[in-house]
């Protein structure tokens, strides 16, 4: 996501009714409602650190199911410590998130795992983040998603690690790809991405077909 940034959307909307513009719509509001929760404390407790806040949140959101229903809980501990950190730029985040959605359904029809998709997905992911947040947050958020269990394989079979791997080269790769094109648009950038992946020299990477 955040952000809800395990990308859930297409996962959830075959385990559920809604469209993907409502669950989009439905995780920008409950992930702004965990921002407006992190700014409440701090304005609150100003003298709070940021893992006594850490603290308040977990205990918060204790018990509460992971998934749509609490985003909190879907956030790696890392992701989280960003969202208490920066937390203004954990919602250009999460907007990029939707951007990432969108873009890669129209160009690929669904979100897929370990292929050209996903690499699409992570590339215009980071290269959204890094227009809107600058370079180095980017990474920072990036990095953070990739920090959870990576034992075992993934549910097409290969490791999670591969998978982890993956996914912070195709992240550098579409950083420097935002960097370079700042001044495009969503659907320049998503079209210039599409196209590199297709190139034969691409740097993009994945698993599988």
């Amino acid at each position: 996501m955040l952000l809800t940034l395990a990308f859930p959307v297409s996962v959830l909307a075959s385990e559920n009714s809604y469209s993907n513009s409502d669950l989009n719509d439905m995780e920008q509001g409950e992930f702004e409602e965990i921002i407006e929760e992190i700014l409440d404390i701090k304005a609150a407790y100003p003298e709070y650190t940021d893992e006594m806040i850490l603290k308040i949140m977990d205990e918060n959101h204790q018990g509460k199911e992971r998934g749509i229903i609490d985003i909190w809980n879907m956030l790696t501990d890392s992701e989280k410590k960003l969202c208490i950190r920066y937390p203004f730029d954990a919602l250009k985040v999460n907007t990029a998130k939707n951007i990432v959605a969108s873009q890669t359904e129209a160009k690929f029809g669904s979100n897929g795992l370990g292929d050209r998709s996903d690499a699409f997905r992570h590339g215009i992911w980071n290269a959204e983040m890094t227009v809107l947040i600058g370079k180095e947050k980017a990474e920072l958020f990036a990095t953070a998603h990739e920090d959870k269990d990576v034992t075992g394989n993934e549910s097409n079979g290969y490791p999670k690690t591969a998978h982890r791997d993956m996914d912070l080269h195709n992240n550098e790769v579409g950083r420097a790809i935002g960097e370079n094109n700042s001044g495009s648009s969503e659907d320049e950038k998503a079209d210039i991405i599409y196209q590199d992946i297709y190139f034969e020299e691409t740097q993009f990477i994945w698993l599988h077909d």
